[in-house]
């Protein structure tokens, strides 16, 4: 008898082992090696481009547009990401950027993540040819035929191919550090709830402070996220810095090619530390800046640039684990009028998710509302889970969790091409491979 228990024991030590070793890891460390490299390449189209808005050339240059890369790898994998200062990351776009990548690198276009910064004063992406809803043909198709716009979208693949290369060649042993800041005063849900539930779009708040009407505030997630890769001699590669906010506090103010508010914070970010700095856009689709205009985006410029240093200064560092990538391929459902408008009755679009050690990283397609990262996040098996939108496609654009379509609002309305169930199926895959990738990691 004592025996047999001693042989059960035995026997369920070894099955606790893996996931055993792996939450030690999360606090004393992984034995591989992480490499991280940055590049960056000035995307500025001309300015007689045609502005998406009143398809007019656009009123000069408040600001340049950047392309940024950041390349990661360990002693066997290598992923990619991508942020680009533009108002979307159309997938027609993605796939051309990740063939030519994975042409000139050998990186495989699974591994590439292209996260757009929503900035409205800045281009769409090309779109190529692909379907577009009704609302979207009277805004883009003029962009397609102009000449400017043609020149610009045909040089953009290779300029990301470029500051791939120059992550890559830039690219050697790094430490992994991460902290969070509190932004809560520059940021605003623009979807407050009505005393019956419903939504009342408040797309600029008179006093993003007070509510009006019974009118109660929508939810949030003001946490600014840093990551800080350093080389052996403690000099900064790289400086990632998330945040969930639309970037329009320059648009519709001034007609000029600015990368909104990520744009002065970047460059900050930069001067004070060292290497590049990358802005991760994340589920911003009902967040907004509490206050617009020029002088509005200063001041919140300089304020999450302070509290992104102040991350940094008390960041913890993380030991990285093998890096894992995993992307998953979703048929969201259509709504009647998107079906009708497109001709189909799904919408193929793409969930990512890279991984390492403690760090996961989700990508997302569209507009997705901030309570997709928020379950994301609080379902995750890694405690370092950011969550990014307007990642690898538009997907169904706006989209939130179920029971968001009965509560209208612009976002749930045309603007959002999916069916109610779409956010929970985008959920449900990410976290899917979120514990795939910490079940293979536990393993290791």
């Amino acid at each position: 008898m004592k025996n047999t228990i001693k042989a059960n024991q035995l026997r369920l030590v070894r099955l606790l082992l893996p996931v055993i070793s792996f939450l030690i890891s999360l606090t004393s460390g992984f034995s591989e090696s992480l490499s991280a490299g940055a590049g960056r390449v000035d995307i500025t189209p001309d300015p007689k481009m045609l502005n998406w808005v009143g398809h007019k050339p656009y009123d000069g240059v408040v600001d340049p547009i950047f392309v940024r890369a950041l390349v990661l790898a360990d002693d066997t994998n290598k992923v990619v990401l991508v942020s680009w200062d533009l108002m979307d990351a159309s997938e027609p776009a993605v796939a051309r950027v990740r063939g030519a990548v994975a042409k000139a690198t050998g990186i495989p276009e699974k591994h590439i993540l292209v996260n757009a910064s929503h900035s409205h004063s800045a281009p769409f992406s090309p779109t190529y040819g692909a379907k577009l809803l009704k609302e979207e043909i009277g805004t883009l198709s003029p962009l397609v035929k102009d000449p400017v716009h043609q020149t610009w979208a045909e040089r953009l693949p290779h300029l990301c191919v470029e500051a791939v290369r120059k992550a890559e060649a830039a690219r050697r042993p790094a430490t992994l550090a991460l902290g969070r800041a509190n932004v809560a005063e520059v940021l605003f849900n623009r979807r407050p709830r009505k005393p019956d539930g419903s939504v009342e779009t408040v797309f600029e708040p008179t006093d993003p402070n007070v509510l009006t009407n019974g009118l109660r505030f929508g939810p949030m997630a003001s946490t600014l996220t840093v990551l800080v890769l350093r080389d052996e001699r403690k000099q900064t590669i790289a400086t990632v810095f998330q945040l969930p906010c639309h970037s329009v506090c320059v648009y519709p103010y001034h007609k000029g090619i600015s990368a909104d508010w990520s744009g002065p914070v970047a460059a900050r970010l930069q001067s004070a530390l060292g290497g590049e700095a990358l802005f991760l856009q994340g589920c911003a689709g009902d967040i907004v800046p509490a206050r617009r205009g020029l002088e509005a985006r200063d001041k919140m410029a300089r304020l999450i640039s302070e509290r992104a240093l102040g991350a940094v200064t008390n960041a913890l560092t993380l030991k990285p684990g093998r890096i894992h990538n995993g992307n998953a391929t979703l048929g969201l459902p259509l709504t009647d009028t998107a079906r009708i408008e497109l001709g189909q009755n799904t919408m193929s679009t793409e969930v990512q998710v890279i991984t390492c050690g403690p760090l996961a990283i989700v990508g997302l397609p569209g507009e997705p509302l901030i309570d997709l990262a928020i379950t994301i996040q609080k379902n995750s098996p890694f405690p370092h889970t950011l969550v990014l939108g307007y990642s690898n496609g538009s997907g169904v654009r706006y989209v939130g969790m179920p029971g968001e379509k009965a509560r209208g609002g612009y976002e749930m309305g045309v603007a959002g091409a999916g069916t109610d169930e779409c956010g929970q199926r985008l959920v449900d895959s990410a976290l899917s491979l979120l514990r795939q990738q910490y079940s293979s990691a536990a393993k290791e």
